[in-house]
């Protein structure tokens, strides 16, 4: 091989070294730039659902309260209708022990 040839093939090596150079350069931020979507994509569905856990951990809470509001509701209209009941029976002693008096006096 004369010199010539040598220094011919030293730069064509070059040549080659930078094309592989530049392809891996560009290889390279496709990977990033992939990575980079995949990440975000991730980290939308992660935020999404969050929000829909929170939506449900809410709704059922709300659920929740609205049951036991209605509950003592039922308690209470309950509480009253025992309340009236005692009342209006004191209410029928009283009335007949003061005809006993009135009656009897």
């Amino acid at each position: 091989m004369s010199g010539i040839d040598a220094v011919r093939k030293i730069v064509e090596t070059e040549g080659q070294a930078r094309r592989i150079i530049d392809e891996a350069k560009v290889r390279s931020q496709q990977i990033i730039s992939q990575a980079s979507q995949e990440a975000e994509m991730l980290r939308q569905e992660a935020l999404s659902s969050a929000q829909k856990q929170r939506e449900k951990i809410l709704r059922m809470a709300k659920e929740k309260a609205e049951a036991e509001a209605r509950q003592s509701d039922v308690e209470t209209e309950q509480l009253l209708k025992n309340y009236r009941k005692l009342a209006e029976a004191r209410r029928d002693d009283a009335v007949s022990k003061a005809l006993e008096l009135v009656l009897s006096g």
